[in-house]
């Protein structure tokens, strides 16, 4: 009697154990994957990460439930939080450099297929007869640009000979621009415009004759504590450009700024890269860059 009873409790816990096997992965309870509020209000990229990070996870092995951090912090304190041990972010999307891809896992597919490697200028309208002229490397050079002290843009405009002056924090590079201290203020493409509307009490205006290009691009960044996560994002990003997903959301996002840009009607100014080796990058995968 007690055999059978206790082969019966051994069967019934086997038919448990194949049940739950066969539970979809919805089913089971999400991994929380914390991410940084950036010290950057009205951020251009916000909606358009947050709108592709979820249907990257949507399209995951995994369920992963997205936590935002409390407060917000610089770049450079997002990347130290993702390399201690106990350190409360687990995932940044920002320009990549090689000394980045050493401390924390890419995923090198372009989240803005390179367009943050395209700079159009925030000026003021007494500077715009001046940069009318500007053709190439060398005029820039009479002129210094801002930009904030912890962007990889700075080594960028430096390693070209190119003036830069830079702040701890973005907000005042605005108040900045608008009182003289520096000339210009490169911006990628996506970001300019919104930079206008939101500071509009400066009255700046966009700049017209020229285009500052480099290579670059903004990942994903996962932190060295989940190698798991890093790669079920890897492999939910890979699906949703296979679906056609990733090319509907960039579209969605990018492409009144793009046309709003004229790039056929401006200079292209090119600047070497000199923070990013670009044999680490997917430049033989065309359809994950921006071409103009």
């Amino acid at each position: 009697m007690y055999r059978r009873f206790h082969l019966q409790q051994m069967f019934g816990v086997f038919c448990v154990l194949c049940l739950l096997s066969f539970i979809p992965a919805q089913a089971q309870e999400p991994l929380e994957i914390r991410l940084p509020k950036l010290d950057v209000k009205n951020d251009p990229t916000e909606d358009y990460v947050r709108e592709l990070l979820q249907a990257i996870v949507q399209h995951s092995a995994r369920p992963y439930q997205l936590i935002k951090s409390p407060g917000r912090m610089l770049q450079a304190r997002s990347i130290y939080e993702m390399t201690r041990e106990n350190g409360n972010i687990d995932i940044l999307w920002t320009m990549t450099t090689d000394d980045r891809e050493k401390k924390l896992i890419p995923i090198r597919l372009p989240i803005e297929k390179g367009l943050l490697g395209w700079r159009i200028s925030l000026i003021t309208e007494k500077n715009k007869a001046a940069f009318s002229t500007v053709k190439r490397t060398e005029d820039l050079q009479q002129f210094t640009a801002g930009q904030g002290k912890d962007w990889p843009d700075v080594g960028i405009l430096k390693a070209n000979q190119l003036s830069v002056l830079t702040s701890n924090a973005y907000d005042p590079l605005f108040a900045m621009l608008a009182a003289g201290r520096f000339d210009y203020f490169p911006r990628s493409v996506f970001e300019i415009w919104g930079d206008v509307k939101h500071h509009s009490e400066h009255k700046f205006i966009v700049e017209e004759s020229f285009i500052l290009h480099y290579q670059t691009a903004c990942y994903f960044f996962v932190t060295p504590r989940r190698p798991q996560l890093a790669e079920d994002l890897r492999l939910g990003f890979e699906k949703i450009i296979a679906n056609g997903i990733f090319e509907h959301l960039f579209q969605k996002y990018h492409k009144a700024s793009i046309e709003r840009a004229k790039f056929k009607q401006r200079v292209v100014i090119n600047l070497k890269n000199p923070l990013l080796n670009p044999a680490s990058m997917a430049l033989n995968r065309t359809e994950l860059w921006f071409h103009p």
